[in-house]
């Protein structure tokens, strides 16, 4: 009889702790994927780090509110980098422009960035898998 009652009393613990873990995660995300490339004819350094950012778009020339963040180190991979942003659709308006965002570091100064808009999700392209092209900072 103990044996049966402790077994219910880990099973009802495991059930228990089973449900909670779940509610703590948000399951229903959703994400805007695509690459990274620049033009010029550079090898990334292993300690070269990128950064891209999915910002919904207030007006011209005002920061925007991030919506989501993506930061690695390359350990030498070089372009084209293929990079993931999950964002909670619940965050999104279908009246708000969002954009994608990048830039790569080297000694935590920028080497490339991107210079154009590239908007996502709410674009009348419902671009999801979007090909930004980076341009080397000083030229």
């Amino acid at each position: 009889m103990k044996k049966l009652s402790f077994l219910l009393f880990a099973l009802f613990t495991a059930l228990v702790f089973t449900a909670c873990s779940g509610n703590s995660q948000p399951n229903d995300l959703a994400s805007v994927s695509g690459t990274l490339v620049y033009r010029e004819r550079l090898a990334l350094p292993e300690n070269a780090s990128v950064t891209v950012r999915l910002v919904e778009m207030k007006k011209m020339g005002s920061p925007g509110k991030e919506i989501s963040r993506q930061s690695f180190v390359t350990e030498g991979q070089q372009v084209p980098i293929h990079f993931s942003l999950n964002y909670d659709p619940s965050q999104i308006s279908p009246t708000h422009t969002y954009v994608v965002t990048a830039q790569i570091d080297v000694n935590e100064r920028p080497l490339f960035i991107t210079n154009t808009i590239n908007k996502v999700i709410t674009d009348t392209n419902h671009t999801f898998d979007p090909t930004l092209t980076l341009v080397r900072v000083g030229n």
